[in-house]
């Protein structure tokens, strides 16, 4: 779309505060009626266009019937040029590009026309009008575009078609300037043409601007008088009726809208109620609201109707004044009260005009509301409980399947002890006691008895050393399970307690909470904690949440080799008020359009899985004063979960 220089609008007359509005005016009304026109013309050029392609494939057709060749040829470049025009028309209607290939487009469609009749006089008249109709843009630039393609399009042709379709005879140089010069001479002509028209359209707008103004403030003139007049004529019959008109309409929309409106004073009389007050209340709609009075409290309760009014006496007006009014039956209903005072002259009693509106069906459901959410968040944070007793059941029962092998293999061990062989060699002992030294030195049961003693006494230290190791392994696995159920004791015994806790002895807590599962699964765990300080928590909800993401990442893990699966566990400072306790696993990673549902109630991938893990973890964190996002780059990258904490500042 062409600009309009600054230049063009300098002609403005009017007072100097008014020429930027009246220039804005101006610019506006001449884009408006450039766009008019682009549009006007682009649609009879759609029409145009398509008209030229289907009369040059009917001349081709029947002008050279012998020449099969000719109506296809003609078809192609016809298309050629209109179908790139129609798209620009349809898709970049404001750009000046489609202007200028519209011109070379009609310019080519001229040279068609030309040589498919050979080049015939009249035929030549057709680019006269093609530079008529681009005029009509009032762009004086597309001209020169459409003549130059024009001529060049007639040199070109008359080698390129001499062939083809119809010879054209060679133009003598005497022809090519009289062709050229009548080119230039209506390409100067419509240009000066477009130029003029564009200086009349934009003188055109400031007239239209200057008159439009002109009549606004006529009209606020007529406007001043005839409230001036009105004012004058109040005691006419005409006027009268009309402002009894005007009062009939607004007492029925007053009766008519769903919302209590009323006028009282501050004693407590009620000027004006409309029908609807009257039935929140509990009257029917013709019973006279002056006989109530809102100062016996029967209504409005006393402590209520003071507070009310103390307010719109400091105020001068009310919004959203929240109170419980009660009906005549001794039923109370919840309402809202707008009202602001009424103008009254001096010494006068106080009046207030107003609306109410009922919100008990509102209140009820927003503490429907609360109480769904409350139940929805105690059966999270049940669920999460169970989560973390679960992980502690399966560590402590994965802890009881070792000792369990251990007692089954010292039993087996004591079951085939040899300490029978050691009591043969005593009762052998004993039964040869009188002749014992001739026993071990003469017979041959006796000389080997020695060796075998010796041999015994082998096997037993060895025995005694497995045994030992068996004992301490179980110790070992007792004392495993007493720091598991320590652990998670002391973090049952304050919890909703918010405590000063070291981030990095959190994570331990919770990995010996799964130390045994990841042991189990081959999950190598990398520790990076940094010096963070201290954080403000509950340490239940902590390890809660903690436990259940280690979980996660275990489960994120089955689909790897057991030799490269790890876990990192990380505690950094994000800022001065925040401190971040990271997860992160090597696994199957998360989809991108899951990031954003991981979280919500029910939401899960897991087939056995019911989605209150994460939505209660996010809740805890929360309700802590920090937050649980999770980060993945997509399927097979891994997956990192940050839980990140309110940091505490140590005194120093």
């Amino acid at each position: 779309m062409t600009e309009v220089a600054p230049a063009s609008l300098g002609v403005l007359t009017g007072p100097p505060d008014k020429r930027p509005c009246q220039n804005s005016a101006v610019e506006a009304l001449i884009r408006t009626g450039e766009n008019q026109n682009r549009a006007r013309n682009h649609q009879l050029f759609v029409w145009l266009l398509t008209a030229q392609w289907a009369i040059a494939v009917c001349l081709a057709a029947s002008l050279f019937p012998s020449r099969t060749a000719a109506w296809p040829l003609t078809l192609i470049i016809g298309g050629l040029l209109a179908v790139p025009c129609l798209l620009l028309i349809r898709f970049q209607a404001d750009r000046s590009s489609t202007r200028y290939a519209l011109a070379a487009a009609q310019a080519g469609f001229s040279a068609v026309f030309i040589h498919l009749s050979s080049g015939q006089a009249g035929s030549h008249f057709h680019i006269f009008g093609s530079l008529a109709f681009l005029a009509l843009y009032r762009d004086w630039k597309i001209l020169p575009v459409a003549a130059g393609v024009m001529l060049s399009a007639q040199l070109a042709a008359s080698q390129i078609w001499t062939d083809s379709l119809a010879a054209v005879p060679t133009p003598t140089l005497t022809e090519i300037i009289q062709f050229a010069g009548w080119l230039a001479f209506e390409g100067v002509a419509l240009s000066w043409l477009c130029v003029l028209s564009r200086r009349e359209m934009i003188r055109g707008s400031q007239r239209q601007v200057q008159h439009q103004q002109l009549l606004d403030e006529l009209e606020q003139r007529v406007r001043e008088r005839t409230r001036a007049l009105e004012t004058e004529m109040q005691a006419r019959e005409s006027t009268a009726q009309e402002l009894r008109h005007n009062e009939q309409r607004h007492r029925n929309l007053v009766a008519t809208v769903p919302m209590g409106i009323f006028e009282t004073t501050r004693s407590g009389k009620i000027n004006f109620a409309n029908p609807h007050l009257m039935g929140l209340i509990g009257l029917p709609e013709a019973f006279d609201p002056t006989a109530i009075s809102l100062a016996d409290g029967r209504i409005f309760v006393q402590s209520e109707r003071d507070r009310f009014w103390a307010r719109l006496e400091r105020d001068r007006e009310v919004r959203g004044f929240a109170s419980l009014f009660r009906r005549f039956d001794g039923s109370t209903f919840d309402v809202v009260i707008n009202a602001q005072l009424k103008q009254s002259s001096a010494g006068a009693e106080l009046v207030c005009e107003g609306t109410l509106e009922d919100v008990t069906a509102r209140k009820r459901a927003e503490r429907e509301l609360e109480a769904l959410h409350s139940q929805l968040v105690i059966a999270s944070r049940q669920a999460g409980m169970a989560e973390v007793a679960s992980g502690v059941l399966h560590n402590v029962g994965n802890v009881l399947t070792s000792v369990n092998l251990i007692v089954h293999d010292v039993q087996d061990r004591l079951k085939t002890t040899r300490l029978s062989h050691l009591r043969r060699v005593v009762e052998i002992l004993q039964r040869e006691q009188p002749r014992l030294v001739q026993f071990l030195t003469e017979e041959g049961g006796g000389r080997q008895l020695p060796d075998f003693l010796g041999k015994l006494d082998e096997h037993l230290t060895s025995e005694n050393s497995q045994l030992l190791a068996d004992v301490e392994g179980l110790v070992r696995h007792f004392e495993h399970i007493r720091e598991i159920i320590v652990t998670q004791q002391g973090s049952a015994q304050l919890f909703g307690v918010l405590e000063t806790l070291a981030p990095a002895q959190l994570f331990e807590d919770a990995l010996r909470l799964n130390a045994e599962s990841m042991e189990r699964h081959a999950i190598t765990l990398e520790r990076v904690f940094e010096p963070v300080g201290h954080t403000k928590a509950d340490r239940h909800k902590v390890l809660q949440i903690l436990v259940n993401l280690l979980k996660n990442a275990k489960d994120a893990l089955k689909a790897i080799p057991s030799e490269s699966r790890i876990v990192r566990v990380a505690v950094k400072s994000v800022n001065a008020q925040f401190v971040a306790l990271s997860v992160h696993d090597n696994g199957l990673g998360i989809l991108p359009e899951n990031l954003t549902r991981i979280f919500q109630h029910g939401f899960t991938t897991k087939p056995s899985g019911h989605g209150f893990g994460l939505h209660s973890s996010v809740l805890a964190a929360r309700e802590m004063g920090g937050d649980l996002i999770a980060t993945s780059a997509g399927l097979g990258t891994g997956s990192t979960f940050t839980l990140t904490l309110p940091r505490v500042r140590m005194l120093s």
